[in-house]
């Protein structure tokens, strides 16, 4: 999380993107909300809160989240400990915290499932926007990290979707073009790189009424960007 955002580079970045046609639909504002030690999490609301202060020179309304691990190295590895009602409760704590934030700044919280996070089935967001009442509170939908280990076959891919959008539907306000490869474990890609069915993932998403963008995700190696968007466009061909 940064220790500061200079209004300067803000307005920077801005100009560009409007010189490029580039609209910023999300800023991201993740840090460690489960981390087991309380100063760590209240770190990450004081960054997260420099980040809300700068998203009005981008235009920007949404921040995404992911809801972290009570691992201590690393927020993207799991630990056994996540799925402790401990764990849960520290993550809704700073949840409830970011909220208000949110309302002094007129912005959204957009959740995302990931494998390695206390939030980590489609459920479990709902659980949390269904207990905290509130209408900032929104969902990112990454196909790829509705996968646990073991399901990452291609006859799962549209039920695993589906589950997803059935589950968060009326609150998905983003959505992540990032691909998984099939096998046992959890090795994410760049789009039309693994076995997301887009195609399908587009239309159960329009099925619901979803006007929103799909930010390409994922990609590892810069040379694959063209491959990548090229497949995407061909996809959003079809809507």
């Amino acid at each position: 999380m940064p220790a500061l955002i200079l209004e300067s580079a803000s307005r920077e970045i801005a100009l560009e993107a409007a010189r490029y046609g580039i609209e910023i639909a999300a800023l991201s504002g993740t840090f460690n909300m489960a981390h087991p030690d309380p100063a760590v999490r209240q770190e990450g609301i004081a960054g997260f809160e420099k980040i809300a202060a700068s998203a009005g020179a981008f235009g920007c309304k949404l921040i995404t989240l992911c809801t972290g691990t009570r691992n201590r190295e690393s927020m993207w590895r799991s630990h056994p400990d996540n799925d402790s009602p401990e764990a849960w409760n520290d993550m809704r704590a700073v949840m409830e915290q970011l909220i208000i934030i949110a309302d002094k700044y007129g912005l959204y919280l957009g959740i995302e499932t990931e494998v390695s996070n206390v939030v980590n089935t489609p459920e479990k967001p709902k659980k949390i926007i269904e207990d905290l009442k509130s209408d900032r509170l929104k969902i990112i939908l990454d196909g790829a990290n509705l996968f646990h280990p073991g399901m990452a076959k291609g006859e799962n891919v549209k039920s695993v979707i589906s589950r997803g959008i059935d589950t968060l539907g009326p609150w998905i306000a983003l959505a992540h073009g990032k691909d998984i490869k099939e096998g046992e474990g959890i090795v994410f890609t760049g789009p039309g790189m693994g076995i997301i069915d887009f195609e399908f993932f587009l239309n159960e998403l329009d099925k619901i009424g979803f006007k929103g963008g799909m930010i390409i995700h994922g990609i590892k190696n810069e040379n694959d960007i063209p491959s990548c968007v090229d497949y995407m466009k061909k996809v959003y061909g079809g809507f």
